[in-house]
């Protein structure tokens, strides 16, 4: 991907995975005109929103992946990156400091933490 579909203009009118038809001329994601036509193209709000929660759900999920891979010693923290171990660290704290502060006030599971 992309082949490019062009206007009367010249300009990129549509992007394809393969070629199509009327759009034979391959042209490198990182190209000026695939680059202009994608950040051109309307961003449907909801979509978006949808791919934040989605995005949300997955930090979680990965967060869980890394301490199985921890309890499990596949894994040890000085295996990643210094910048990424210093940012498992405070997120871990952060959500055991909130987590405890939940379990003191919360009166029924909210599912909140």
């Amino acid at each position: 991907m992309p082949f490019v579909k062009r206007d009367a203009t010249g300009a990129v009118a549509a992007l394809f995975r393969e070629r199509a038809a009327d759009a034979t001329e391959y042209l490198t994601p990182d190209h000026p005109a695939v680059r202009g036509f994608a950040a051109a193209a309307p961003a449907e709000p909801a979509a978006r929103a949808r791919l934040l929660d989605s995005d949300l759900e997955m930090i979680r999920v990965y967060e869980d992946l890394i301490d199985v891979l921890m309890e499990k010693r596949l894994v040890v923290l000085t295996d990643f990156p210094p910048a990424a171990q210093g940012k498992l660290v405070r997120h871990k704290r952060l959500r055991d400091s909130l987590q405890a502060i939940g379990e003191v006030i919360a009166s029924e599971d909210d599912g909140i933490l």
